[in-house]
């Protein structure tokens, strides 16, 4: 292990009581024996002094209260820290401060101000910084020495626990920066490779991820790359990579570690030059780059074929006039030529092509010279992008499906690289789109689920406690990135935290906006994307054909699959033209297989002769507990108060729940049979048909009597009561039955459900039977669960 870390700062980072805590945090948690920190000069905010030295040279009245005012924020930061009764510092800053004066009063009689006067000012806020925090480290406890920049990189080795150096850093040649982003490290890395220590480098921005978080918020923290890589990332907009800094480290073999000040916990990137094994699953891109702000100039004509020189004359100029010509792309006939600058260049870059190639645009050997404004550059940067078979297809085909239209493409010989120029409007869309088809799971699944109620709010509570498991086990990822009731709506980039989403949907949600919660949820970028719908309503069941042309759906509501024949035609029809799958079998039964069973049979050649089936958990409840002893009503109220019934029991007692069963069962074996053809008999007497739900509930005991008789006379012939749905040789009932005590119904107990097929293969008294519960939000978001998880493996998941 190396002895010594370095770590660069921005000043910035220790103007405050918790920056300097976190300065101590790091010391104490690295385990390097010394921690050596070499923080940057400050050139913004109430502690820089750059103001004061732009109001001398303007001669202002002004500059004295502001010099006053900078003093006197520098000695609230002292008492902030603790140094207040620290005479020693208290009076170097003072010091400091004098020589300002006669600094700044040498400045405005001169009316300028010298390069040496500037370093002289930002080296004392350098020096301030580094006196306050070795006061505050020394109050911990550890011993902690300072030292001078020039000094400091002469060093073979250091002393003691912690050091601080002061000063101003170190840049190299002709280096310039910009907003003086990683001013300090250079002078880290030249310490680092004296002395041969480890470095890290810290920034106020963000971590170095796979995609800005800005634009991909489940973007990743890249944990290692390489030297070579890193440089590609910072020449396409990473802006806390600053590759001329990294040189003496480079060339010492040394790594150095990227990390965030806003998250001193998370380790960061390491930056090495070793070679790093690429694991089965990882993607041969590292991280993808966005550069805004861009304008291409193309140069075309056929004079230029085959004419030396045209490159080098038109790169010459630019150059002359100082232009960043940031890509460049050649049709291989050589009669074009395009690049890419900053757009607040292209006028200037025009102007300069145009003079460069005057004599070749009058005799017509040169075309036209376009501009194409408001574009933007995409790059894949990764190391292993080299050598691997699909890349650039995958690339490309992610783009497309996005609906993202390539104008320029450029690839170095390294392959290390792929960009392309691309409106840069749709800069945030082929991000999303490229991210998410090299990062995201072949499997991942956006779903937007309606209905977070008993069924619903199951559901997401049973996928919350099976995620985590079946994303390690099968990679299986589903995200649930919208949910929506009848009036609110919560939309996630992420998928929703389902450890609490009842708190946050009641915290954020916002208004339902069905158009924009499906445009949410089918976003390009997701491999796939689904809508689970757990609601009864009928104006989503009627959607669920213009849903099928951009999701799969997934529904226990029974209203689309009993609506008319048509438009179950139509639903049906849709699946096979847009190869979305429409998974209802919660529709019948709740969790229990029938439709799968049904469709098993019929798509290996079965014969369906005839299905009967206790369907609804309700009335199996209700005829399984009825004993004639306790009146009929009571039972439909115990019911009613366990959550059996629906809020009006007469939509459990009118039959008309079985009967919609009945035709979903019909219509899989191909009857086209409508609801209005069943034969249904309902349990509610005429009389009470039209009352109110609360009438309703008061007269319910008139049925009592009715249902002591069909009790009696069922009991008398050795029978028990159930209510059946018949598909029997395409006729279709729904009745209350008779059955005798060795028929499967009669041996059903609670809310089961009972089905049972009679088909070519299962006859003779022994057809196939389907039983279990089918009542409870449990089992029937079990069983849409099922469907979701049957969907992940048609879209390949491996949980067979």
């Amino acid at each position: 292990m190396l002895n010594a870390r370095i770590h660069a700062l921005e000043g910035a980072m220790l103007t405050s009581l918790e920056g300097l805590e976190k300065l101590f945090a790091i010391a104490q948690s690295s385990k390097e024996k010394v921690q050596v920190f070499v923080p940057s000069p400050i050139h913004s905010g109430p502690l820089c002094f750059d103001s004061l030295l732009s109001s001398a040279k303007l001669k202002e009245e002004k500059l004295w209260g502001l010099l006053e005012k900078s003093q006197q924020d520098w000695l609230d930061l002292a008492c902030e820290c603790g140094a207040e009764s620290d005479e020693k510092i208290i009076a170097a800053m003072r010091k400091g401060f004098e020589y300002m004066e006669d600094i700044l009063r040498s400045v405005w009689l001169l009316g300028s101000i010298s390069h040496a006067t500037n370093a002289f000012f930002a080296s004392l806020t350098s020096d301030f910084l580094c006196l306050l925090a070795s006061s505050f480290i020394k109050k911990k406890g550890k011993s902690c020495t300072t030292i001078s920049t020039e000094d400091a990189v002469k060093l073979k080795s250091f002393d003691g626990e912690i050091v601080l150096v002061y000063g101003n850093p170190i840049l190299p040649e002709n280096e310039r920066l910009k907003n003086f982003e990683g001013e300090a490290e250079y002078t880290t890395a030249l310490i680092a490779a004296n002395t041969s220590s480890a470095i890290t480098f810290w920034n106020n921005r963000s971590l170095l991820c796979s995609a800005r978080r800005k634009d991909i918020p489940s973007a990743r923290v890249i944990k290692t790359m390489t030297y070579a890589e890193a440089t590609e990332l910072s020449f396409f907009g990473a802006p806390i990579v600053h590759p001329h800094f990294f040189i003496p480290a480079q060339s010492a073999g040394l790594d150095i570690q990227l990390r965030f000040w806003g998250d001193i916990s998370d380790e960061g990137t390491t930056i090495t030059s070793k070679a790093m094994p690429r694991t089965r699953k990882s993607s041969p891109v590292k991280a993808f780059s966005v550069m805004r702000g861009i304008s291409i100039i193309n140069i075309e004509g056929a004079g230029m074929s085959g004419v030396p020189g045209i490159s080098s004359r038109l790169f010459t100029a630019l150059r002359a006039n100082d232009i960043s010509v940031i890509l460049i792309s050649q049709a291989s006939s050589e009669y074009s030529i395009c690049f890419a600058v900053p757009s607040k260049q292209v006028e200037e870059a025009q102007s300069c092509v145009e003079e460069e190639f005057r004599s070749e645009i009058d005799n017509h050997q040169i075309a036209s010279i376009s501009v194409m404004n408001n574009v933007a550059i995409i790059a894949a940067v990764g190391e292993d992008m080299t050598g691997s078979i699909g890349v650039s297809g995958k690339f490309f085909s992610a783009l497309a499906r996005a609906g993202v239209n390539v104008k320029v493409i450029a690839q170095g010989s390294s392959e290390r690289n792929i960009s392309a120029v691309i409106s840069q409007k749709d800069s945030v869309r082929a991000l999303n789109a490229l991210h998410s088809s090299f990062f995201l799971s072949a499997q991942a699944l956006s779903v937007g689920l309606f209905g977070p109620g008993n069924i619903g709010g199951t559901l997401l509570d049973q996928i919350r406690d099976e995620k985590e498991r079946l994303k390690r086990q099968f990679d299986v990822d589903i995200r649930i990135r919208g949910i929506a009731n009848s009036k609110k709506m919560l939309l996630s980039e992420e998928g929703v935290d389902l450890s609490n989403w009842r708190e946050i949907f009641e915290r954020d949600a916002v208004d339902v906006d069905i158009e924009r919660f499906l445009d949410h949820v089918g976003a390009e970028y997701y491999p796939h994307a689904a809508i689970v719908d757990c609601t009864t309503s009928p104006v989503l069941a009627r959607s669920y054909v213009d849903f099928l042309d951009r999701f799969h759906v997934i529904t226990p509501n029974k209203k689309a699959a009993t609506d008319s024949y048509d438009y179950y035609k139509a639903i049906m029809d849709k699946t096979r033209s847009s190869g979305k799958r429409f998974l209802y079998e919660t529709t019948v039964g709740a969790g229990l297989p029938v439709i799968n069973t049904l469709n098993d049979l019929v798509q290996t050649g079965d014969e369906i002769y005839k299905i009967e089936g206790m369907v609804s958990g309700t009335l199996a409840w209700l005829f399984n507990k009825y004993d004639g002893k306790t009146p009929f009503s009571e039972l439909v109220y115990e019911a009613k108060r366990l959550g059996y019934t629906e809020p009006d029991p007469r939509d459990d007692l009118s039959g008309m729940d079985v009967a919609r069963k009945t035709v979903i069962l019909a219509r899989e074996i191909g009857l086209h049979v409508e609801l209005s053809e069943l034969e249904i008999t309902s349990l509610v007497p005429d009389s009470l048909k039209n009352e109110s739900k609360e009438n309703f509930l008061k007269r319910l005991p008139e049925m009592d009597e009715e249902m002591k008789k069909r009790y009696d006379d069922a009991k008398s012939r050795g029978k028990v009561l159930r209510y059946v749905g018949k598909v029997d040789h395409g006729k279709c009932s729904v009745a209350l039955e008779e059955c005798p005590p060795e028929h499967p119904f009669a041996q059903a107990q609670g809310t089961d459900n009972v089905i049972a097929f009679t088909t070519k293969r299962y006859h003779s008294g022994q057809p196939l039977v389907v039983k279990g519960p089918g009542a409870g939000p449990e089992v029937t978001a079990g069983g849409v669960f099922s469907d979701l998880l049957r969907l992940s493996v048609y879209l390949g998941a491996g949980l067979i």
